[in-house]
């Protein structure tokens, strides 16, 4: 340590569970917490690429501070496969969803008119490989809970023998 004192050793058990904890938490933020990317006016227009598999879902939502036309282009495989312009304002949101047939996916959302907007893009994936750090994040602690437990078992069962001796005080 650093202050020149010792540590007792991590153990396995808790190795495990602050892994496995870690894994299902930081998948669930990173995964879940989707937070819509706003445009001001004036900016370029909103560009994205994601790599799909068949049956993966993209769905486009707009909704602009001002009335304005919204422009919302789909590319798959570098063929355009969705072109679509509605009106969106406050209370009216646009919003588009495109089935993949698998391959390379590219967006581009276009305002019209010089005003600011709130662009939200999920992409819903048909396999279950989304689910897959959360059934790992879940095996690995449950691993660490059942280490933590043989341990304590273990330990119960451990004998501690101990050498006790009579002090002469008269030396």
């Amino acid at each position: 340590m650093a202050g020149g004192g010792t540590a007792p050793p991590l153990k396995m058990g808790d190795v495990l569970l602050l892994v496995g904890v870690t894994l299902l938490i930081g998948t669930l933020f990173i995964q879940q917490w989707d937070q819509p990317v706003k445009v001001n006016s004036g900016d370029e227009p909103l560009e994205g690429t994601s790599r799909t598999f068949t049956g993966d879902v993209l769905e486009i939502s707009v909704v602009a501070q001002n009335e304005s036309n919204v422009r919302i282009q789909i590319y798959e495989d570098g063929e355009i496969v969705l072109d679509s312009t509605n009106l969106s304002d406050q209370d009216i949101s646009v919003s588009q969803s495109y089935e993949s047939n698998g391959g390379l996916l590219e967006w581009k959302v276009t305002l019209e008119n010089e005003v600011d907007a709130e662009i939200d893009v999920d992409l819903d994936r048909a396999m279950f490989l989304t689910f897959l750090p959360y059934i790992l994040g879940a095996l690995i602690t449950t691993a660490g809970v059942m280490k933590k437990q043989a341990d304590s078992v273990e330990e119960e069962d451990r004998v501690m023998d101990a050498i006790i001796e009579d002090q002469d005080s008269s030396n």
